[in-house]
C-alpha cells in the first residue's frame, strides 16, 4: 500500500475515534456511552495494527515513521516516498 494513502487512512481512523469519543460524553447519547467507548478502543487498536502491517517502505518494507513531518524519503533505504 502507498505510504500516503495508508497514513490517510490511518488518520482517518483516528479522526472517527476522537469524534466517537466527543459523541460519547454528549448526554444523548448516555445509554451507548460504553459501546461508544468500547469501538473506540477498537478503532485504536485496528489503527496500530494497521500501521505497524501497511505503513511500510515500497522499496526496502521497513516500518516508516509515524510521524507526518519528514516523510518524503524512506529513513531505512533514503529511497524517496513520493511515487
Amino acid at each position: 500500500m502507498n505510504p500516503k494513502k495508508c497514513r490517510k487512512m490511518l488518520n482517518a481512523i483516528a479522526l472517527l475515534v476522537i469524534i466517537i469519543v466527543f459523541l460519547s460524553n454528549i448526554p444523548l447519547f448516555n445509554l451507548i456511552h460504553k459501546e461508544m467507548i468500547y469501538v473506540s478502543t477498537f478503532l485504536i487498536i485496528i489503527d496500530i495494527i494497521g500501521g505497524f502491517i501497511f505503513l511500510r517502505c515500497p522499496h526496502c518494507k521497513k516500518i516508516l515513521n509515524f510521524k507526518w513531518s519528514s516523510q518524503s524519503i524512506c529513513h531505512n533505504c533514503g529511497a524517496r516516498l513520493d511515487d
